[in-house]
């Protein structure tokens, strides 16, 4: 077996470099605002790139299952890649979850990642002794996570020795994990246990500030029942009453104005509840709220209202105000003049579907391809918005269907991943472009594959979209369906694409499928031809990662298109070495029936036997002798 004072020092030589900056910023920012959909989209391609930092929070976001599904296999990956490129915290993270068994597997043992860690300037907690691992000690990550998962049992335990509000490195306590995955029991729990009801993490939210994240009248009235202050705000001055009237939840803003929340509180901004509402399009909360929505086009313009910033034109433009918006072009005003952000009167018109007003400012010389301050045109803007009445004005008006909105989307692009599919034609007969891909190289063929969209593949591939364009990390619109389990996606790209095409990492769709578990995905892939016996870069086939991953209906299935039992990856381990590994005992019985060999040694010189005896698993044991 390789020393571990050789593998020490082969690490730390890495730990003396630097990991790969990246501008993390904003998905930290996301990450304080608990928009963790956004964070992971921010994350995933600076993970991608290498950054270690971005795999570190990643892996959290799998970890915890915020943003994601949770994942712990793909947690441990993440880990893994950021623990090798450098980071301390990834070392003695992978340390602690190869200890609880989170990670089954590791190129290294838990002592020697834990050594790692406390070389570079991190020191985890000690490693755990025999008797810790029957019964392993009270950790606040264990407590965040019961509260996540609702384990009551495990909660409770967990607090006979923790505090109520531990917090983690963001500021959240348990209460805040509990509510944020919707555990009204767990809250409840926590609540009878004194948690408190006024803590903010480090981005100022408060428990019941999450509370109508969670969309639950039951949360939100348990925690007001409570004692939670109605009004308390984040450091943006944001009301739970302003979130939830700005989310068009009109049962919360029932029940916080029954118990007395402040509909005239305003914002950083100097908006108010009713104001949130009328900018999200809930005219009707808005007016609830004490908020008009209709102004007319001479009416001062003030600071921290509905219309700040706006000129009577782009009021007018925005609410479809005709006769007023004739009035004032008759005077002559500057049709292109823009607000704060840069947007026109046609873009405000453009967004909010107002077709008649956007044909009266082309006829008055409005540019029809002006910019935003974030790069978007007025048809980008009806485009997302999805006014496609809007949007099919401006095509006539001559607006540039081939043009790139932020971060080089193209329009098609922008349709697809917004939902408005009914776009998509109406860009394709104006000259839109189906293979142009946004910075990340994102075609809109991909992403209608990610979102299992089959009759807009079709639409795409008659119009000249090619299935074999890549992304910057050479995946193909097969392979990325294959990933997200797409099933129609898969079944209409397999007979038109390379099949076996593979990224950068040498994964093709099939090995991405079966590392996930897709079983219509690689029974389609299966019957389309695809070869089980190619490998990624480091040597795994599809069974290697259906084994290692454990799942074991796709065993017979791999075994039946003939894939090779006995191959070994770069490391000389096998599907059923991988298995063994991982525990996985469904897999390990279904590759032993198909008789893979028990005898096969890998690197460090261990057969699957050596590997179960290791485990001190008894059933493994039994499974090889």
């Amino acid at each position: 077996m390789r020393c571990a004072t050789t593998v020490l020092a082969s690490v730390l030589v890495l730990l003396s470099f630097p990991a790969r900056t990246a501008d993390l910023e904003p998905a930290r920012d996301a990450l304080r605002r608990h928009e963790y959909e956004r964070a992971v989209s921010l994350l995933r391609p600076l993970s991608e790139a290498n950054d270690a930092e971005a795999s570190f929070l990643l892996s959290q976001m799998y970890r915890y299952g915020r943003g994601v599904t949770r994942d712990a296999a793909q947690a441990c990956r993440l880990l893994e890649a950021s623990a090798t490129a450098g980071h301390a915290r990834a070392a003695g993270s992978l340390a602690a979850m190869l200890e609880s068994k989170e990670c089954a597997t590791s190129a290294r043992t838990a002592d020697e990642w834990r050594k790692i860690a406390s070389r570079a300037g991190y020191a985890p907690p000690a490693a755990a002794t025999a008797k810790a691992e029957e019964t392993p000690a009270p950790s606040a990550e264990l407590l965040w996570r019961a509260a996540s998962a609702g384990d009551l049992p495990r909660m409770r335990q967990l607090l006979d020795s923790l505090p109520v509000d531990v917090a983690d490195e963001y500021g959240r306590t348990p209460i805040m994990f509990a509510i944020e995955a919707g555990q009204i029991a767990a809250t409840r729990e926590l609540v009878d246990r004194r948690a408190s009801l006024v803590v903010t993490d480090k981005s100022g939210a408060t428990p019941l500030l999450l509370a109508i994240r969670a969309g639950t009248t039951e949360l939100l009235s348990l925690l007001l029942d409570n004692g939670a202050p109605v009004d308390m705000a984040n450091k943006a001055g944001t009301t739970p009453l302003m979130l939830a009237a700005g989310s068009g939840e009109r049962e919360l803003c029932q029940r916080l104005l029954s118990s007395g929340a402040d509909p005239a509180l305003r914002d950083a901004s100097g908006l108010r509840a009713g104001d949130h509402a009328a900018r999200s399009g809930h005219q009707d909360l808005a007016k609830q709220l004490g908020v008009s929505t209709v102004r007319t086009a001479t009416e001062p313009v003030k600071a921290g209202v509905l219309h700040a910033g706006l000129t009577p034109l782009m009021i007018a433009a925005q609410n479809g105000d005709l006769k007023s918006l004739k009035a004032q072009l008759a005077a002559k005003p500057d049709v292109n003049a823009t607000d704060s952000e840069g947007m026109t009167a046609i873009a405000l018109a453009a967004r909010s579907g107002q077709t008649e007003s956007v044909a009266a400012l082309l006829a008055a010389g409005a540019i029809v391809d002006t910019r935003d301050r974030s790069g978007w045109t007025p048809l980008g803007q009806a485009v997302r918005a999805g006014e496609t009445a809007a949007a099919r004005r401006l095509l006539t008006g001559g607006a540039d269907p081939r043009a790139r909105m932020a971060n080089g989307a193209p329009l098609l692009l922008v349709a697809i991943e917004y939902g408005h599919l009914d776009a998509v034609s109406i860009l394709l007969q104006a000259g839109a472009d189906p293979n142009a891909g946004d910075d990340e190289g994102m075609t809109p063929l991909m992403a209608a594959a990610v979102d299992d969209q089959d009759v807009v593949i079709k639409q795409l591939i008659a119009a000249g979209a090619s299935p074999d364009t890549t992304d910057r990390h050479k995946r193909t619109a097969l392979l990325l369906a294959a990933s997200h389990d797409a099933r129609r996606a898969v079944a209409a790209l397999a007979p038109r694409s390379t099949i076996d095409a593979a990224d950068n990492e040498g994964n093709t769709a099939l090995i991405a499928a079966a590392s996930r578990g897709h079983v219509a995905s690689v029974d389609s892939l299966l019957a389309a031809g695809a070869d089980v016996r190619k490998s990624s870069r480091n040597g795994n086939t599809a069974l290697h990662v259906a084994a290692a991953g454990g799942h074991a209906a796709l065993i017979p299935r791999l075994v039946a298109a003939r894939a090779p039992l006995n191959a070994v990856n770069s490391h000389g381990n096998t599907a059923l070495l991988l298995a063994v590994k991982s525990r996985r005992l469904d897999c390990t019985r279904s590759l032993i029936s198909a008789g893979a060999s028990t005898s096969v040694r890998n690197a460090d010189g261990l057969s699957a036997r050596d590997i179960a005896r290791l485990s001190k698993d008894p059933t493994l044991v039994q499974l090889l002798d």
